[in-house]
């Protein structure tokens, strides 16, 4: 091997994961990975179902300024990824509740007079997929 060779095989390992950064230029802690021949990790795409798109809509109308970009959660209001992920406690139903009715002595207003149950049910969706790791960070589209 010479020592180009060596060179590039160092730079070429070193580029294996990266990890992503918001458009704040925060780390966001999630990990891309280039494409390999290597099947085991698929990498997550940014094509989802109407249902998904539409609850990305909604959240990014009303829900982000608290909520955080992405869902990432902000100095007041919480990761609604953890939230409704395997970690968090927020069931369906919970965050059903929670949306309706808001949460009193939080900022967390109720969301019944803006938001009809479709569109509470299309944004429980979006945030599935985003704690699921299913969508990552990202503008979603609609699947063709």
């Amino acid at each position: 091997m010479t020592r180009a060779d060596s060179s590039a095989t160092a730079k070429s390992a070193s580029a294996a994961s990266t990890t992503t950064a918001s458009s704040s230029g925060t780390d966001t802690g999630e990990t891309t990975r280039p494409a390999s021949s290597d099947t085991t990790k698929v990498t997550p795409s940014l094509a989802v179902t109407q249902q998904v798109y539409d609850g990305w809509k909604m959240f990014s109308v009303y829900c982000y300024r608290c909520h955080g970009i992405d869902a990432m959660g902000s100095d007041i209001a919480p990761n609604l990824r953890h939230s409704l992920g395997p970690e968090g406690g927020v069931t369906h139903a919970i965050f059903l509740q929670t949306v309706t009715n808001g949460r009193p002595g939080t900022a967390m207003p109720s969301w019944k007079a803006l938001l009809d149950t479709t569109q509470m049910e299309n944004i429980y969706a979006y945030l599935k997929a985003r704690s699921s790791g299913a969508l990552p960070p990202g503008r979603p589209h609609v699947k063709k």
